[in-house]
């Protein structure tokens, strides 16, 4: 019986294939479609999605295709300001990189992994019991097949045909509002490439540059086959020195604002779209479904395996769901203001927004907290959190340079196993609790079967600690010689974190010597991983 078959080839399907590939498990992956989506809609991809690329293995195609965006424009009765500045030391405010330029990558990849997309096969139903799900699929030809699999996960959007199979509610409202893509060249454009412009004395006019042309986002309050031809006359008033060229592509559409009341039931669960429709006005549809589907991707993998019951399961949808509702919210609101009619109160919104959204920037905002979500209140999330630094339910900061034993430069975040729960040690200067503390984490990992790793961040390769790390594996030690991670984590002596594999830290235990402290939520969240009578 194959362990998992996944509905729908849209990014959240891949990725969610992609994570499960990676760990091994046995899946299908299924899509309708015979061929995969050529025509643009969603197109920011937000430094969300760049942690998950990291992870999956793709972040090089992904920086290749696209083209990154370091600042943003507002131009607005006659004035143009300043409105976001990637404040990030490693990456841009976000990337311009289309659904239908994303795709390719992510197949790419996952049939590196030996999984092949098998198109032209639609679910038509399903039966769940206590063992298993029993799915129907059907062929172009009319044909049906009967699949049994342990897990079935759906991906196949909006209209999810399996969300409305497990009875699962889609509370919300379909917008009046009419969103348009246009594909077109601009001659004459005044920007760098890396710089994104908004015009909101119509609606909102949002111009970007992709790799070989310029993708035009506009709004409008009534139903339009043909972008173009208001667009063109929008551009002449608020740029006149430039001249929109013939449209190559133009589509048109309308957004909603739902949110699935449940993500599991059973052994059926959804992802993406399926849970949730937000507005184009988010600019993170698809940034906040691969951030499910890594959420949910090894939690399934853990499960699957027989690392952890199916209990875990339950935290995909108390972790993800907050977020999709935040989306959503961020959606419907920047919706209200630009489609804001009366100019007093429209001017005065808009004004007030860039004044807000300024103030967010200087305090430390970055655009995409929302889509990454806050698992603070997750049940394996434990502890309390730090005066300073990230705690529990957090992400690991993707822009803390460190270096390896051998002198090469790495990121922390790529230096952490995508694949497995990780041990993270900061031991500063090293001493005899850093090195006693180092001996049983090396124990833990050890008697894991694989299932943990181990990563010890010091000071230097001096030191019993740090040789002791070398011992075990070289590969295990990084070296922050300013111990400027340190100083970012909020660690001033040693620290014992566990670091799930979506890069989130599950536990976080300050001026420790006692590993204990670390291996009591490991074991509550995967129970009879750790088996050393030692370590119980």
């Amino acid at each position: 019986m194959t362990d998992v078959l996944v509905s729908g080839a849209g990014p959240s399907g891949l990725v969610l294939a992609i994570e499960l590939a990676r760990r091994g498990i046995d899946l299908r992956i299924i899509d309708r479609d015979t061929s995969a989506p050529t025509t643009p809609r969603a197109f920011v991809v937000k430094p969300s999605t760049f942690y998950a690329a990291e992870q999956l293995g793709v972040l090089d195609q992904i920086f290749e295709q696209g083209v990154p965006v370091q600042s943003m424009e507002q131009s607005f009765e006659g004035r143009t300001a300043a409105l976001a500045i990637s404040s990030d030391e490693r990456w841009p405010w976000h990337l311009n990189l289309g659904e239908d330029d994303l795709i390719p990558i992510l197949i790419a990849r996952l049939e590196s992994l030996g999984v092949l997309i098998e198109r032209g096969l639609e679910l038509v139903r399903y039966e769940q019991s206590a063992k298993g799900v029993i799915s129907v699929l059907k062929n172009r030809a009319g044909g049906e097949e009967r699949v049994e699999t342990s897990w079935l996960i759906g991906c196949d959007g909006v209209h999810s045909t399996i969300r409305q199979a497990a009875g699962i509610g889609f509370e919300g409202h379909d917008s009046d509002l009419h969103w348009h893509v246009l594909d077109a060249q601009i001659e004459g454009w005044p920007y760098k490439a890396n710089h994104g412009m908004l015009y909101l004395d119509h609606l909102v006019v949002a111009i970007y540059q992709t790799r070989s042309a310029f993708r035009i986002y506009s709004l409008s309050l009534n139903h339009c086959d043909d972008s173009w031809t208001s667009l063109h006359d929008i551009l002449r008033d608020v740029a006149p020195s430039v001249r929109l060229g013939p449209p190559i592509s133009d589509v048109s559409f309308q957004c909603s604002a739902r949110l699935a009341s449940d993500y599991r039931v059973g052994r059926v669960l959804i992802c993406g779209d399926a849970c949730h429709a937000m507005s184009a006005g988010s600019a993170a549809g698809m940034n906040t479904g691969i951030q499910d589907a890594m959420n949910l991707g090894w939690k399934l993998a853990s499960v699957v395996s027989g690392h952890a019951d199916d209990a875990l399961l339950d935290t995909y949808e108390s972790e993800r769901r907050p977020a999709g509702r935040a989306m959503i919210d961020v959606g419907q609101k920047n919706d209200d203001l630009w489609s804001t009619s009366d100019p007093v109160e429209r001017s005065r919104a808009i004004r007030q927004f860039a004044v807000n959204f300024w103030a967010y920037l200087k305090n430390g905002g970055n655009g995409y907290e929302p889509v990454m979500g806050n698992y603070a209140a997750s049940s394996i999330s434990v502890g309390e959190q730090p005066s300073i630094g990230p705690g529990p339910g957090t992400h690991v900061p993707g822009d803390i340079g460190l270096y390896k034993a051998n002198g090469a430069a790495v990121f922390l975040t790529g230096a952490l196993s995508s694949l497995y729960n990780t041990v993270l040690l900061l031991i500063s200067d090293g001493g005899l609790e850093a090195e006693q503390l180092v001996k049983a984490a090396i124990d833990l990992v050890k008697v894991s079967n694989k299932a943990l790793d181990l990563v010890v961040v010091a000071h230097s390769t001096e030191g019993a600690a740090a040789r002791r790390v070398l011992d075990f594996d070289e590969n295990s030690l990084l070296i922050d010689p300013e111990l400027n991670c340190h100083n970012r984590l909020g660690i001033a002596v040693r620290s014992a974190l566990w670091i799930r594999p979506d890069g989130r830290i599950g536990s976080r235990n300050d001026d420790v010597d006692d590993i204990t402290l670390l291996k009591n939520p490991l074991d509550a969240a995967f129970p009879g991983l750790l088996q050393s009578p030692a370590l119980s």
